[in-house]
């Protein structure tokens, strides 16, 4: 494995994400998306600009800006929807 795989998802990742859990109820797309922060991505408090304030949850390329964990997830989970509109 080179050091860019461990970096970047491959790139349908988002795509296997988005199909195996768009579906799935809120509190446990949660609980996928937190597991898969874990091993490769973001999630953070957001900085203390005003304009930002919230959470916010990078993975697999989208990043989504939410009130609180829950609702960054939805919001991330829309937009990477969005980005695969045939998962």
């Amino acid at each position: 494995m080179s050091l860019i795989d461990t970096i970047a998802p491959p790139p349908d990742a988002l795509a296997d994400f988005v199909a195996e859990w768009q579906s799935a109820a809120p509190e446990v797309r949660l609980a996928a998306i937190r597991g898969t922060l874990r091993r490769q991505g973001i999630a953070q408090p957001a900085p203390d600009d005003p304009a930002r304030a919230g959470y916010e949850i990078q993975l697999f390329g989208p990043a989504a800006l939410g009130r609180d964990e829950a609702d960054a997830a939805r919001t991330w989970m829309e937009a990477a929807a969005r980005r695969c509109p045939f998962a």
